[in-house]
């Protein structure tokens, strides 16, 4: 199956110096951090939108999960974000930064919250916390969210059983893992590899 290394994932953590720089990189596709919890909101993120899909580059934003209620961290991403339809939607599934974290449960209930607001499901980003979770675990409606795996290693093995294929394999956090570790116009950053052509990436996206 052939691979596309195009697709990146931001916050209000890093730096952007010229979106036109990171289209000429390659980059086709940007995810960056809109809310967390039930508060949280990232101020990078719509002038960031804008910006970037001035360069005709695709577009998505991610919710950071926590052990909040699952409908008021919906509430909190869906207001902010306000994701389009041509923008893909994620539940970035992994430890808090504040209080406990997110339950397979909670996770659960928030991917069904989504897709009864949005007609859609959110693509699922997870790593070890999303295995150990999902251990032992046969059948879940989760299954049927794209699969978007954080694994720092020369392969992406260890995929939550629930998952006969991989979306999009987060490789490195710009340090760690294969390289690239960098992308020009930023630097440093969290890179991934979609599993397709980079016509299918264009076709398929928003990938739900």
């Amino acid at each position: 199956m052939p691979t596309s290394r195009t697709v990146i994932d931001l916050s209000h953590h890093n730096s952007v110096s010229s979106w036109q720089t990171v289209k000429a990189a390659g980059i086709i596709a940007v995810v960056h951090k809109a809310t967390e919890g039930v508060t949280f909101q990232d101020q990078q993120y719509h002038v960031r939108r804008e910006a970037a899909k001035a360069q005709n580059l695709l577009w998505g934003s991610y919710h950071f999960s926590s052990g909040d209620d699952p409908l008021q961290q919906v509430e909190n991403y869906l207001t902010f974000a306000a994701p389009q339809a041509d923008e893909l939607m994620c539940i970035d599934f992994e430890p808090s930064s504040s209080g406990p974290n997110m339950s397979l449960d909670q996770l659960v209930e928030f991917v069904g919250l989504i897709h009864k607001e949005k007609g859609r499901s959110p693509v699922i980003y997870g790593g070890s916390m999303l295995r150990d979770a999902t251990k032992g675990v046969t059948s879940s409606p989760i299954s049927a969210c794209p699969l978007w795996y954080a694994r720092y290693a020369a392969s992406p093995f260890g995929v939550p059983a629930l998952w006969s294929t991989l979306t999009l394999w987060q490789y490195t956090d710009g340090n760690a893992g294969n390289p690239p570790h960098d992308v020009a116009g930023i630097g440093f950053c969290d890179r991934d590899i979609y599993f397709g052509s980079d016509d299918d990436l264009h076709k398929n996206w928003p990938l739900t």
